[in-house]
């Protein structure tokens, strides 16, 4: 068989989709990264601590399948059961779970949009078509959400790209009145102060989605939970890769959700810094969402979003640009410590000036 035969046997579907495009990894010399939303603060000491007693003999042992400690530990911090939490590499693995287990092909997922791009993605791989509704005016919620038919719906909050918190008030009326499985994605909740959790026993249809990736520092162990009523979770259970977390990084989620003074107080640096870029933006002249992510969503004015998203990375200033007709004006920024914020700062008013 030549090869051209063998690529014209993948899925129709796939060899349409554009693949998700990660933001960039630098390689060799100094960068300020500002780009892929982590947490300029190394994780927790009793982490750190954690995964060198770790490390030995037993990582020739396959993990534990189900992730029990991990779960246990979620639930007693979050106020539910360990049976309505399930355990993911990362929260895109817990975001793949959701439509291996409900999405069918020609079944319609609706998100918002602006919002997180991978969700086009994960619906081309199931060949379900993906619906992004125009969000309303300073990113609210737009009205008819639930007006196109949708099995399931992707709500990220706070929002990304765009910062914005949908309050609780919103989501629990759009609950009350939609059919469709919602799915929160809750990737940011920690800096916002408010999560969905606690909704669980009044929607049937919700699913809570966090990750370690953004308030606990631990982007490069891959660690994400969903919370969802038991009978949803256990058809999950049934989609999840084998052994979908390592026995590191079980380890690494246990004792992050058991030190949460460290949480506690580099969230409240993280803020910190956060309010001060975004007072430092505004002074600028530039028009910002009010954020309650660790990232701010400047508007860059004149049509300069791409040559200021160049120019930064030429002075070795990473961030993130989206070249979607809604988004194309503004930059996503990561908030960093404060010498890599006001380095930022110092670098876009050079550039705007």
């Amino acid at each position: 068989m030549r090869l051209d035969e063998v690529v014209g046997q993948v899925r129709h579907c796939i060899r349409a989709m554009h693949g998700y495009v990660p933001g960039k990894q630098p390689g060799e010399g100094a960068y300020i990264k500002l780009n892929t939303n982590e947490n300029p603060y190394p994780p927790s000491p009793r982490v750190l601590t954690a995964l060198r007693e770790a490390v030995g003999a037993d990582l020739r042992l396959y993990s534990d399948p189900v992730a029990l400690h991990l779960r246990e530990a979620a639930a007693a911090l979050y106020g539910c059961a360990v049976d309505e939490v399930i355990a993911g590499n990362g929260s895109d693995d817990i975001l793949t779970m959701i439509f291996r287990t409900f999405l069918n092909a020609g079944d319609v997922i609706v998100t918002p949009s602006p919002s997180y791009t991978l969700y086009n993605a994960l619906s081309a791989l199931q060949d379900a078509p993906c619906q992004e509704i125009p969000m309303g005016p300073d990113y609210t919620l737009p009205a008819d959400l639930d007006a196109h038919g949708a099995k399931v719906v992707f709500i990220v909050n706070p929002n990304a790209p765009t910062g914005v918190l949908h309050a609780r008030e919103a989501i629990r009326a759009f609950l009350e009145r939609t059919q469709s499985i919602v799915v929160l994605d809750e990737a940011y909740a920690d800096f916002a102060g408010e999560s969905a959790i606690d909704m669980l026993h009044d929607f049937p249809h919700l699913i809570v989605v966090r990750t370690f990736s953004k308030s606990y520092a631990l982007a490069g162990m891959r660690l994400g939970l969903g919370f969802a009523r038991r009978e949803v979770i256990a058809e999950m259970m049934k989609v999840k890769d084998s052994y979908n977390l390592d026995r590191l990084a079980i380890v690494a989620g246990c004792a992050a959700l058991h030190d949460q003074e460290w949480l506690r107080e580099t969230r409240d640096t993280i803020i910190r810094t956060r309010t001060w870029l975004q007072q430092a933006l505004t002074e600028m002249g530039l028009h910002v969402p009010p954020s309650r992510s660790n990232f701010v969503f400047p508007t860059i004015p004149d049509g300069r979003a791409a040559a200021v998203f160049e120019g930064l990375e030429q002075r070795r200033i990473l961030v993130r640009y989206f070249r979607g007709s809604r988004v194309a004006d503004s930059l996503r920024v990561t908030v960093g410590t404060d010498a890599e914020v006001e380095a930022f700062v110092q670098a876009l008013h050079d550039l705007l000036a």
